[in-house]
């Protein structure tokens, strides 16, 4: 009865659905919630609000909130990656920003005998 039970249960799943582990879910949840506060302009401390807390624990029972210090870690990081970011899409608009205006500006220059 087990096996036909097993059985049953494996026909109703999508077989092309990938398999998350845990570890990469809470990845995946505590970034979403640092995406929120991010976004939202939410403070640190939201956390350990307890009408937060609640609403994840209603949404997602097993999930576990980062701390605020963890929080405050992840968000130094993603801070850090960003600004690496746009400092190189800087640099690489700023070589291309120069070498228009350095065209433009000669180009128009009447020419001298």
């Amino acid at each position: 009865m087990l096996r036909h039970y097993r059985a049953s249960r494996h026909e109703h799943e999508v077989p092309d659905t990938p398999r998350i582990d845990a570890a990469s879910r809470k990845q995946m949840l505590d970034e979403a919630v640092l995406s929120f506060m991010v976004k939202d302009c939410q403070p640190l401390s939201i956390v350990e609000s307890e009408g937060f807390r609640e609403l994840i624990q209603a949404l997602q029972p097993s999930y576990v909130l980062p701390t605020r210090k963890t929080i405050k870690q992840m968000l130094a990081k993603k801070y850090e990656e960003e600004r690496e970011r746009v400092k190189k899409e800087v640099q690489q608009a700023v070589a291309i920003t120069f070498g228009n205006l350095w065209t433009s500006k000669w180009a128009g220059r009447p020419k001298t005998p």
